[in-house]
């Protein structure tokens, strides 16, 4: 190498080594002080813009992770409140139990009601359990809910009951209702109805043509208690005919019934016996139990019946209910049965069975009290839909065996069963109701697999749309059935309103207890939910840190060989300085 003074090119070199051991060392000191493999982009940008992402989803995971909890603690809060319920709904009983004892007097019954009353308060708080400021249990996160088929139609009749609107809107608020939204109205119901026979047949309806059963809402089909066969269907416990109600009144459950002045045979006689008792006592007992209408609540619009006897020959109806209304209203009621058919009533047989094919004379009753109670509690009842109509008359007592060949003609024909639900005031008889109870027994079982509307989200995922929603059924009285909407209470002060008091607290129950099991299924699945959400976290985490995190040891080495590599570079720089010393001594 020539011997030059103005270029020291090795020192230049040595610099150089040394400026790169000196960056080489201060990035091997940064990974070892921040344990970070990537401290910038420039350390590797595809890298980096990876791990910056999984950093994004952490962050998101951990937001999850509390949602699910904060979720987990609102539904236990709901849950308690609930179970507080339950608790007071099972003295509920207990204490209508006692009431329904004639070893109480009336006295001891008011006493009692007392007790109740407080019950009803209590329930009303805990329905008012709020949550961060938001109520849980008083219909916002939800409105009804139904514990099986049978308490559907019972919330269907209520809800018919308390509208006080135009019967159109009145139908489409109960359906919607009673499906928890599952239907929004009358259209998407009958819409679905069909859709589900079409593929599924009466499976959808729940219907056994097959059984014993008579088909009604409180037997074996729906409520998986009794087989109701078309003899027992009002149960008759001594024989019928023995009275004479003839040219008196008579007090049934709250209804004043006129009788005829007079009859003209012993057959017409012994058929007013049997409806002064135990006919009528049993058929309004059955609607009762069924759909949750009576005579003795407030805003009965009549309590009083006129019942006639007439011949109207073999082409017209076996009995019928005629009602006059004024703004909706009814005002007047009339039963009049047609003695054409049952002149030749048997008068051993306890139901009232008649020839001809007239069937049961105590279950055509059953028809025709359900017409006269829907009439007497529900404003617009007369624009209702025929189908609704009669077919809630059928869904009382069953058809089944009845109409077993119309029913299966309408399932062979979609077309022709959406066609008189459309138009049900046109269609025959047999046809329209037929199809009402059809869909009646649809509407009820697909109520009964149904939730409340699910108007609480649970955002429980990292991106858009990634929810739960839930829904809590409102648990206030009114809800339960224990109030109406124009203040009736449930009551025990005597002892046939503690009898049917009884069925109100049963399905009071079964609301409170399907509320009580959907919040803890869904509380179980946010549990599985936060599980998964942390499994995700560790995942994400080990995957993340793969990418960002430093290997100590190999940070340790590198920083040692960057530490010795600097210092002999350095040296070196020394060294080629003293080059230009060597210089100088020539020139001396």
């Amino acid at each position: 190498m020539a011997m030059v003074i103005k270029n020291n090119v090795a020192a230049q070199m040595a610099l150089g080594e040394l400026n790169k051991n000196n960056n080489k060392l201060a990035k091997a000191l940064e990974k070892a002080a921040s344990g970070q493999k990537l401290n910038s982009a420039a350390d590797d940008a595809s890298g980096y813009a990876i791990s910056e992402r999984m950093r994004v989803q952490l962050r998101g995971l951990e937001s999850t992770h509390a949602n699910t909890q904060n979720a987990t603690s609102l539904l236990k809060t709901a849950e308690g409140a609930v179970s507080s319920t339950v608790d007071i709904l099972k003295s509920f009983k207990e204490k209508a139990i006692d009431a329904a004892n004639d070893t109480n007097t009336d006295d001891d019954r008011a006493i009692i009601q007392k007790e109740l009353n407080q019950y009803m308060s209590q329930i009303e708080d805990n329905a008012s359990v709020t949550f961060n400021g938001k109520r849980l249990l008083d219909g916002t996160q939800g409105r009804g809910i139904v514990a099986n088929p049978w308490d559907a139609m019972a919330s269907f009749m209520s809800y018919l009951d308390d509208a006080n609107t135009t019967a159109a809107d009145a139908l489409d608020g109960a359906i919607k209702y009673v499906s928890g939204g599952k239907f929004e109205n009358e259209k998407a119901l009958i819409d679905s109805f069909i859709n589900d026979i079409t593929n599924s047949g009466l499976d959808a309806c729940g219907i056994d043509l097959d059984n014993d059963d008579t088909g009604a809402i409180t037997g074996k089909d729906a409520r998986n208690e009794v087989v109701k066969t078309a003899e027992s269907i009002v149960p008759e416990k001594d024989y019928p005919y023995g009275g004479d109600p003839t040219g008196g009144t008579s007090r049934i459950r709250g209804l004043t019934i006129n009788w005829p002045d007079s009859v003209s045979s012993d057959v017409e006689r012994a058929i007013l016996g049997a409806l002064d008792n135990p006919w009528l006592q049993n058929c309004m007992d059955l609607i009762d139990e069924s759909y949750a209408l009576n005579f003795w609540e407030n805003g009965n619009y009549v309590r009083t019946m006129d019942v006639k006897l007439a011949y109207e020959g073999t082409s017209g109806t076996l009995a019928y209910v005629t009602s006059s209304s004024a703004g909706g209203e009814t005002v007047g009621l009339s039963m009049t049965i047609n003695m054409s058919y049952y002149s030749s009533i048997d008068l051993n047989d306890w139901n009232g069975e008649a020839s001809g094919g007239a069937g049961y004379l105590d279950r055509t009753i059953a028809h025709e009290m359900v017409h006269a109670l829907m009439s007497a509690n529900i404003k617009n009842f007369s624009s209702l839909p025929k189908y609704i109509k009669e077919g809630a008359a059928e869904v009382v007592h069953g058809i089944d065996d009845f109409r077993k060949s119309t029913i299966q003609t309408l399932v062979a024909s979609p077309s022709t069963l959406r066609s008189v639900l459309e138009d049900s005031s046109s269609a025959s008889g047999d046809q329209a109701y037929a199809a009402g109870y059809m869909i009646l027994r649809y509407l009820a079982k697909q109520s009964a697999d149904a939730e409340p509307e699910k108007n609480l989200v649970f955002h429980t995922g990292t991106k858009a749309n990634q929810q739960m929603r839930v829904g809590l059924a409102d648990m206030r009285c009114k809800a339960l059935g224990l109030r109406k909407s124009d203040g009736t209470t449930l009551s025990v002060v005597t002892q046939e309103l503690a009898n049917s008091a009884i069925t109100v607290i049963d399905r009071a129950i079964g609301r409170a207890l399907k509320q009580q099991t959907l919040i803890g299924a869904m509380t179980s699945r946010l549990e599985y939910t936060a599980s998964n959400i942390m499994t995700a976290h560790e995942n994400v985490t080990s995957s993340e840190s793969v990418i960002r995190d430093a290997d100590m040891a190999k940070a340790m080495t590198d920083y040692t060989k960057a530490n010795v590599l600097s210092q002999s570079a350095q040296s070196m720089l020394a060294q080629a300085n003293q080059n230009s010393s060597s210089v100088l001594s020539l020139l001396q």
